[in-house]
C-alpha cells in the first residue's frame, strides 16, 4: 500500500547527485545526461544551482524556487525609446540638439521569485550620444548615467555631460540648451522606474 505522504511528488536534486544516482542504477551516462537535460528543459521555473524534477502538473508548488528573469534587454530597448529624441528647444538660427542615440548600457536587471515574493534589482551605466547644430556647427557629445538603480525612484539620477570640443562655444551653447531638458529626462526615467517595477 502506497504511503499516505508522498515527498516524491516534487523534487529538487543537484546535477552532480542525479548523475551519481544514475551510475548506481546501472544507467548509461549518455542517457542520464540526456534525461537530465530532459527534466531540466520541462521544468518549470529556472532554478539557482540545480533543478527541479517537476510534478505532472508543472506546478512550482507554494513558489517555493528561485526564478529569475534577466531584464537587461528590455532595459536597453525601452531606455532607448524613452531618451533618444529629447531634444533641446529655443536653439536660434535654425539649430538644434538631440539625443540621437544609446551608446552603451552595461550593468545588471532582473527580476526574481521566491516564495511567492518578487523582488526587482537592477544597477546600470547608461552612456547616451546628442548630435546637433548650434551657430552654423556641428556639435555632438555624450550624457551619461553612471548609476540607474532601483533605489532611486525620484528620476533624481546623477547625470555627466561632456561635449567633443569643450572649449568650444558652439558645443558650450549646445550643452546649455540640452541641459534645460534635465526635468524632462527625470520624467522619462521616473516612467522607467515604474515600468520596470510592474514587469
Amino acid at each position: 500500500m502506497a504511503a499516505s505522504n508522498d515527498k516524491t511528488a516534487s523534487l529538487f536534486v543537484t546535477k552532480e547527485k542525479f548523475l551519481s544516482a544514475a551510475r548506481e542504477t546501472s544507467l548509461q551516462d549518455a542517457t542520464a545526461e540526456a534525461l537530465w537535460q530532459k527534466l531540466a528543459d520541462a521544468s518549470s521555473q529556472r532554478i539557482i544551482a540545480g533543478a527541479t524534477a517537476p510534478r505532472e502538473d508543472a506546478a512550482n508548488v507554494n513558489q517555493w524556487h528561485w526564478s529569475e528573469q534577466d531584464l537587461l534587454p528590455w532595459c536597453k530597448e525601452r531606455l532607448t525609446a524613452l531618451l533618444v529624441g529629447v531634444e533641446a528647444s529655443g536653439v536660434p538660427d535654425k539649430g538644434w540638439v538631440r539625443v540621437t542615440g544609446l551608446e552603451s548600457c552595461t550593468g545588471e536587471a532582473s527580476v526574481s521569485n521566491r516564495k511567492g515574493k518578487r523582488i526587482v534589482a537592477y544597477e546600470l551605466d547608461v552612456k547616451l550620444k546628442w548630435q546637433g547644430s548650434v551657430d552654423y556647427d556641428d556639435v555632438e557629445g555624450t550624457l551619461i548615467l553612471p548609476y540607474v538603480s532601483e533605489d532611486v525612484s525620484d528620476g533624481a539620477y546623477e547625470v555627466k555631460w561632456s561635449a567633443k570640443e569643450p572649449n568650444d562655444g558652439s558645443h558650450q551653447m549646445a550643452l546649455r540648451y540640452l541641459k534645460k531638458q534635465l526635468p524632462q529626462i527625470q520624467e522619462k526615467l521616473k516612467v522607467f522606474y515604474s515600468e520596470i517595477n510592474a514587469k
